[in-house]
Parts: structure tokens; C-alpha cells; sequence
């Protein structure tokens, strides 16, 4: 990654209050900062659970769906069921 790109991913991440900067001499010391990224990761959980919860809801439909078609081609077979 090129020094001008970290540098404008620091400034996005300061400017969204997840970093702060300082200045001591030449050196840009960085910290992030705890409360916001605590509050960020609290709203992503809820998201994370919404999808979990779908993905897991989706899943089981395709299973459902799987089995029923496994059940058809089964019927189908020359010489009846097996």
C-alpha cells in the first residue's frame, strides 16, 4: 500500500472519530479510539446477527427443497421407487 493511500485511510478514520493524531516533531503518532470503535462494533454485531439468523433461515429452505427433489427424481425412475 502506497504512503499517499495510508494517508488518506488515516484521514477517512480520523474524520469518523476512530483514530486521533498528534504531532511530536517529524512523527504523526495515531490512537485509536476506544468508545467509537466499541460502538461501532456493537451496531455491526446486530447486523451480523440479522444476516446470521437469514443465512441460517436460507439453509434450511435449500435442504428442504433438496430433499423434495431427491423424493421427485426417485418417483421417476423406471421400475417405480426404489
Amino acid at each position: 500500500m502506497s504512503q499517499p493511500a495510508i494517508s488518506k485511510h488515516l484521514k477517512v478514520l480520523e474524520r469518523a472519530g476512530l483514530v486521533s493524531g498528534g504531532r511530536d516533531a517529524q512523527r504523526r503518532p495515531r490512537r485509536l479510539e476506544a468508545t467509537p470503535l466499541a460502538e461501532a462494533t456493537e451496531w455491526l454485531e446486530g447486523y451480523r446477527q440479522f444476516w446470521e439468523g437469514s443465512f441460517q433461515r436460507l439453509d434450511g429452505l435449500l435442504d428442504e427443497l433438496k430433499t423434495q427433489e431427491n423424493k421427485r427424481r426417485r418417483a421417476k425412475r423406471p421400475g417405480g421407487r426404489k
